[in-house]
């Protein structure tokens, strides 16, 4: 006789091996190019106002790096919710992802479509919230400790150090800005030193 405890062990379990069996095929398709693009060459030189949000998605996401980068991350997140170990952060990683897939089909997909990928991935999200809320009790500790997050670990500071923010924070701003100058010239050195020349 199967007890109600072991029942809800073998369910969490399936919902496991479900939702990693789909988003690693989902992934699978992306980096094999089974997913995306796949428009015909009427499509393809037909003006971009008579072609429907679903194509026009379609033939975007078909591009690299953020088809390589999606399939990875459904891959990755879909091994650690296999792995007793990281399945909690699988769970984590893979909700955004499914978030944000709902949204882009609410958006793009035809109303059939739309109507039948709403509730299955709203399935999903509900699997994985219920994966979470079975282990409340070993998350709920972490969960205290980040909102109790000291925002200052190393000192206590004085009202006019926080002036030095004004300081830090363009600096912040422009330092990506000084990494590519930095690129540029190793990269380009001919072209970076024509520019320094014709602004002066």
């Amino acid at each position: 006789m199967i007890k109600k405890r072991q029942l809800l062990d073998l369910t969490i379990l399936s919902v496991r091996i479900l939702l990693a069996l789909i988003f690693i095929s989902y992934g699978i398709g992306k980096l094999s190019g089974g997913q995306f693009g796949n428009l015909t060459e009427e499509e393809l030189a037909t003006p971009i106002k008579e072609l429907s949000l679903f194509k026009i998605a379609w033939y975007l996401f078909d591009h690299q790096p953020f088809k390589i980068f999606i399939g990875i991350s459904q891959i990755i997140a879909s091994l650690m919710l296999l792995y007793n170990r990281t399945m909690i952060l699988g769970a984590l990683l893979l909700t955004p992802i499914v978030l944000n897939i709902l949204v882009i089909d609410l958006t793009i997909m035809p109303y059939g479509l739309k109507i039948a990928f709403a509730f299955r991935l709203t399935a999903y999200l509900c699997y994985i919230g219920f994966l979470l809320f079975y282990y409340k009790n070993q998350l709920a500790p972490a969960w205290n400790a980040v909102l109790n997050i000291n925002p200052f670990r190393y000192a206590n500071h004085t009202k006019i150090s926080y002036f030095l923010v004004i300081l830090f924070i363009p600096a912040l701003e422009l330092a990506p800005a000084v990494l590519k100058m930095i690129y540029f010239a190793l990269s380009h050195p001919q072209s970076f030193w024509n520019g320094l020349k014709a602004l002066f």
